[in-house]
């Protein structure tokens, strides 16, 4: 399990909470969790490595990297606004080193149970 860090929100940002959940289980590598909140068609550009599309791919995508599994999430802001939000984090590797996160999301709509469909990565390695 990933030990989190994140900063307590004030409850009035539902999208928050879902972003908080999200970050989560990418880190611990929640594939079931992963896939009930993306869209059909989801997209996710990792920026300078790859982009992926649909559930299938972004299912693979995910599996693909359970050799790095995180130790550590450190999520330092949660910003959301109407149908887009963004996590600035870090992630802390076994063995030392991590990554330094922002993912950009676009949900699907407004509505409540909006789903994910875009997600936009700047990882850099630390």
């Amino acid at each position: 399990m990933v030990q989190v860090t994140a900063a307590p929100d004030c409850g009035n940002a539902p999208r928050k909470q879902v972003l908080r959940d999200f970050a989560v289980a990418m880190a611990e590598h929640d594939t079931d969790s992963l896939l009930s909140a993306v869209a059909d068609d989801v997209e996710w550009e990792i920026v300078g490595r790859r982009t992926v599309r649909g559930k299938a791919d972004f299912a693979a995508a995910v599996a693909a990297g359970v050799d790095r599994r995180a130790e550590t999430l450190r999520m330092d802001s949660i910003l959301t606004h109407g149908r887009e939000g963004a996590v600035s984090s870090r992630l802390g590797l076994p063995g030392g080193g991590g990554l330094r996160c922002c993912d950009v999301y676009t949900f699907s709509g407004h509505g409540k149970t909006a789903t994910i469909k875009r997600i936009t990565s700047y990882w850099i390695e630390e």
